[in-house]
């Protein structure tokens, strides 16, 4: 086994699909995506755009858990990218670690 065939997660993901945002402190811009999982730790999330993002970046994060057309911003967490890979179909995936260990994305509010 190499090092590449192990999961490096330390929580469980779980797999969840549900409408999201992102805001990128640094251009202060909001981006739509979905959640592809979530564990304990972190997420994983698809943008619909590309952004220029390098591990250790800072974003905040918030997931709509139910039809709502506002997502405040106290129900938002703050992350750093693990990884994010540019998408051919124009999209990112990013990979993000809580800023606090015991920090959870607040399922409803």
């Amino acid at each position: 086994m190499t090092p590449f065939d192990r999961d490096r997660r330390v929580h469980a993901r779980t797999p969840v699909t549900h409408p999201c945002k992102v805001y990128e402190p640094r251009s202060r811009r909001y981006v739509a995506g979905r959640t592809c999982d979530i564990a304990a730790g972190g997420v994983l999330v698809r943008l619909d755009r590309r952004m220029p993002l390098e591990p250790g970046d800072e974003l905040l994060v918030g997931v709509a858990w139910r039809r709502e057309a506002l997502l405040r911003q106290e129900r938002m967490i703050t992350g750093r990218v693990v990884r994010a890979l540019s998408l051919t179909t124009g999209g990112t995936t990013v990979a993000l670690r809580f800023d606090d260990a015991t920090a959870e994305l607040p399922m409803a509010a």
